[in-house]
């Protein structure tokens, strides 16, 4: 899918940090290999209070459907009342991120099936 291109994501990756909002300019596009010459459209969301991996991704080719998703973590966190307020934050920026990455998609697939039946 051409949304899932590393050029694409960071286009939108910019403008999202453009906007001010969800911590804007914390997420990057993975270097990742081409499966089957589809790229996997990963981004990551790094955490500040947490020692687990998020990232973001399409849910399938064909998809515009975005998830956040939560890798294990590797140890255990202890974390002050400020800093889970803080952690709880991050979170939402990174729900805020993946329904714009959405949105996008879904705008980006109209435009190519528009453009198709033209």
């Amino acid at each position: 899918m051409p949304f899932r291109s590393k050029d694409t994501l960071q286009a939108w990756l910019d403008e999202y940090a453009a906007s001010g909002v969800g911590g804007g300019g914390i997420a990057y596009v993975a270097d990742q290999e081409p499966v089957d010459g589809v790229d996997s459209g990963l981004v990551i969301f790094p955490l500040g209070n947490a020692t687990t991996s998020v990232y973001l991704a399409p849910i399938a080719v064909g998809v515009p459907d975005w998830r956040v998703t939560f890798e294990a973590q590797p140890e255990v966190t202890e974390l002050s009342p400020e800093a889970v307020y803080d952690l709880c934050r991050e979170i939402a920026w990174a729900a805020d991120l993946c329904a714009f990455l959405q949105r996008k998609s879904v705008e980006h697939m109209e435009r190519l099936a528009a453009e198709t039946q033209a």
